[in-house]
């Protein structure tokens, strides 16, 4: 019995004997086509199982051979496993799978499944009526590695038509502060009367944002002492947006609120607290353009925050919704009837296009150099927010 040299050998001819056989092609190529024929089919799963069955048939060899061959067979095995294993996956790696199941829902939107030219599926995402892209994905692709949906990121804001047809429900300025009823006198005095509203009830109208005066989009009294009234940062249905510029800049000491207007996507910056530098012609208000978020500055010195309206002295050249104030010695786009006793600095030149009060009303505000908006409100905070 010289032909047993070695224990390998011995073992080698003992399996083949013995009927211990390896997973040969047909069972990669049967397996393959399981997943070819199978959408639902996930890759690593057809991996783990594939391994699964060569584990079997070692221990089917372990089970049959003596045990001074055992060491012998799982080497065999192993090599052979890993072999194979290679085959298959040279095999499936050009496998793709079409997503059966349906994309995520997006609230407020709807979609449509279609195809791009490279033959992959893609859902469009829309936006209902009444509402309007606020950024994000709106279009997203079948992942054909796994036959599973991207994750759509858009969002869709609720939107007005024109100025006298809203009818939405929101009740919270674009400062996040709660709007006064409209057939309430307190904490803001006012005149409205039922005509002004779509309803043709003032108290049908509750507290919801509304549009009741030629040049604002939907807006209203605020529950806040100190700021008579603020817009609701709702859009015009009209206008599209298709920036998308990601998260705004961080910026030392300041904090970002991501809103939406229909001035476009803005970040208003707010002080955390306050320092003794000071900066002047500074807006603090960063817009999303094609190029990206515009750059915003904003100084957290003592002349960011207002004491009283009418001795406001500070730099701030921007409104609430981050359109540029009109200078106030210009007459254009907008005409006025102010001069220098009007302003607490020492004339209506060096009160810049700074926001001030020249009209008494108790809330830093501005004309605009948008011809379109003749003036609004400037979001400066109080200082007796800060110690």
């Amino acid at each position: 019995m010289r032909i047993w040299k070695t224990s390998l050998l011995f073992c080698v001819v003992l399996v083949k004997m013995t009927g211990v056989v390896l997973m040969d092609e047909i069972s990669v190529d049967s397996t393959v086509s399981d997943a070819d024929n199978n959408t639902h089919s996930n890759l690593s799963s057809l991996i783990v199982g594939y391994i699964k069955m060569l584990q079997g048939e070692v221990q089917l060899g372990i089970n049959i051979v003596p045990n001074i061959c055992i060491k012998e067979v799982v080497q065999i095995m192993f090599d052979t496993e890993q072999d194979m294993l290679s085959k298959f996956e040279a095999a499936v790696k050009d496998l793709s799978y079409e997503c059966t199941a349906l994309p995520s829902s997006v609230e407020h939107a709807s979609f449509i499944v279609t195809k791009d030219s490279n033959n992959q599926q893609v859902a469009t995402y829309t936006c209902d009526a009444g509402y309007t892209y606020g950024g994000g994905k709106n279009m997203v692709w079948c992942n054909d590695d796994f036959g599973e949906w991207d994750f759509p990121t858009l969002q869709c804001v609720e939107c007005f038509t024109s100025r006298d047809k809203y009818r939405g429900k929101k009740s919270i300025t674009q400062g996040g502060v709660e709007c006064q009823r409209w057939d309430s006198q307190s904490p803001h005095q006012h005149g409205t009367i039922s005509s002004d509203f779509i309803e043709n009830n003032i108290v049908l109208s509750e507290n919801y944002c509304r549009i009741k005066k030629k040049p604002f989009e939907p807006w209203c009294y605020t529950t806040d002492p100190n700021l008579e009234w603020d817009y609701c940062g709702i859009p015009n249905c009209n206008r599209i947006y298709k920036n998308d510029c990601g998260l705004p800049h961080p910026l030392t000491n300041a904090k970002p609120n991501y809103i939406y207007t229909s001035n476009g996507a803005t970040v208003r910056y707010a002080c955390l607290q306050l320092s003794g530098s000071t900066q002047n012609s500074y807006c603090p208000v960063s817009t999303c353009m094609n190029t990206g978020w515009t750059d915003a500055s904003i100084s957290c010195g003592n002349d960011d925050c207002v004491r009283n309206s009418q001795t406001y002295t500070g730099k701030r050249n921007c409104t609430i919704s981050g359109r540029t104030c009109q200078a106030w010695i210009s007459t254009h786009p907008h005409d006025h009837f102010y001069n220098s006793h009007h302003f607490p600095d020492r004339s209506v030149s060096e009160a810049g296009n700074y926001c001030r009060d020249p009209n008494g009303s108790g809330t830093l505000w501005c004309l605009t150099t948008d011809r379109n908006v003749r003036y609004e409100p400037c979001d400066i905070p109080s200082c007796n927010l800060f110690p």
